[in-house]
């Protein structure tokens, strides 16, 4: 099973080698970059598909439901998890749907964040730092190190996951977009790590998506996870499936697009840069194990998923 995630920023052209994550695109631009994220995703053979920040009709992506656009180029299976209006996570597959869930995750309480990564803030004038709407605070000094604070109004956030048929047995898929800020990403990933065994308790599981989490810190996660969840022994945990820096894609410094697997192998994991986004895409080939599955009704088209569970209607 070939799955891939990947953060399309909107599908933004990003031309090689640019030191830019952002260029102002048309309506006919717009268009023309969707189009080359659905033909460079069809290329890539993915049974499985997690996108990020996808739009749908938006006029800043020429109007153009880029998750239909993939959807038919690639011949796949969509689910449409909005966020924002009319923007959000999409998840395709090749194979029959169950039934899907969307689970929104925690936020922070308040729009203050304070940051101390200046590739991730950046300090406006001396001792002075912007606070989005004009705003502005004196830095302050933290254990010796220099603290900035912002106003960042908080994002609807939420993990799709959707119950599966493959030729291997049932597997639980979930795709996820988490705050960038990190104790909150922490907070919201184990979170969507328990959802797993509330939807669907037991099965083999993949997490993928953009968790704005170094690896590390994924690492502390997963390990925090483990300690708090009781197993069985020999029982299966949720692993770490592929390594490798993709953010930003022109010049990959770190990772924060994951796979996270449990019951699950992975045997061969990429990256691809594409024209298209600040990220890279993620491609990973997994073997899962076998499991007891029933026949499914075919699905068809993008089937939008607002709600704590939607199921397909048995025949």
């Amino acid at each position: 099973m070939r799955v891939l995630t990947f953060n399309i920023e909107y599908a933004t052209p990003v031309p090689a080698g640019q030191p830019t994550a952002s260029v102002e695109v048309g309506k006919r631009a717009g268009r023309e970059s969707a189009r080359v994220l659905a033909d460079e995703v069809a290329r890539m053979g993915a049974d499985v598909v997690g996108l990020q920040e996808v739009d749908r009709g938006k006029w800043r992506s020429g109007g153009v439901d880029q998750l239909a656009l993939v959807a038919e180029a690639a011949g796949l299976r969509a689910l449409f998890a909005p966020t924002r209006r009319r923007y959000g996570m999409g998840l395709l597959t090749r194979w029959p749907l169950v039934r899907a869930r969307v689970l929104r995750l925690p936020g922070r309480h308040t729009p203050l964040v304070r940051g101390e990564d200046p590739a991730r803030w950046r300090d406006i004038g001396r001792g002075m730092v912007d606070l989005v709407g004009g705003l502005s605070a004196a830095r302050a000094s933290r254990r010796g190190r220099q603290t900035s604070w912002r106003v960042k109004w908080p994002d609807r956030r939420a993990c799709l996951y959707a119950l599966i048929d493959t030729p291997e047995g049932r597997v639980v898929v979930g795709v996820a977009h988490l705050s960038t800020v990190r104790s909150t990403a922490r907070e919201q990933l184990q979170v969507a790590l328990r959802g797993f065994d509330h939807f669907a308790p037991g099965i083999p599981a993949l997490l993928i998506g953009d968790l704005n989490l170094r690896i590390n810190h994924v690492e502390q996660e997963l390990a925090r996870f483990a300690a708090a969840t009781p197993t069985a022994p020999g029982q299966p945990v949720f692993e770490i499936l592929h390594r490798g820096n993709g953010t930003p894609s022109w010049a990959p410094r770190i990772q924060i697009d994951h796979v996270l697997g449990r019951g699950l192998h992975a045997h061969q994991d990429r990256t691809v840069c594409l024209p298209v986004s600040d990220h890279v895409a993620v491609v990973v080939d997994v073997t899962a194990r076998a499991s007891s599955s029933r026949p499914c009704p075919e699905t068809a088209g993008v089937l939008d998923v607002d709600g704590p569970e939607t199921r397909r209607p048995t025949e």
